[in-house]
């Protein structure tokens, strides 16, 4: 399964990314796979992973909790084009089956938030 992360604000804060492997975390921390300079967020704010052939979405317990589709949530089954905001930062979530068409983006090469 290859999962793409695109950020979705107003001004883009942070860069796409194809995730090939999972689970990830995702936070402001340098402990996260994926470290997003959103002081919004928790250090290790929440986590996307496989089960059962579904990708789940779980707040890692984060201060100001984790959003799909705008609507607060503890553990969530995502759906491709699923909207998920961590901190005040928003990605869009898409996944596919298939191969990823492009390579794998390292979670250093993400853009941080300024």
């Amino acid at each position: 399964m290859s999962v793409y992360l695109t950020c979705i604000d107003a001004v883009p804060s942070a860069s796409d990314a194809v995730l090939s492997k999972l689970p990830i975390t995702i936070g402001r921390g340098d402990e996260a796979d994926i470290c997003i300079r959103d002081t919004w967020s928790s250090r290790v704010h929440c986590k996307l992973s496989v089960r059962d052939q579904q990708l789940l979405l779980e707040d890692l317990g984060s201060s100001n909790g984790t959003l799909v589709n705008g609507a607060p949530m503890a553990e969530a089954v995502l759906q491709s084009g699923d909207q998920i905001t961590v901190g005040i930062t928003s990605f869009r979530v898409t996944y596919s089956r298939l191969p990823a068409s492009r390579e794998p983006i390292g979670t250093d090469e993400l853009l941080a938030h300024s």
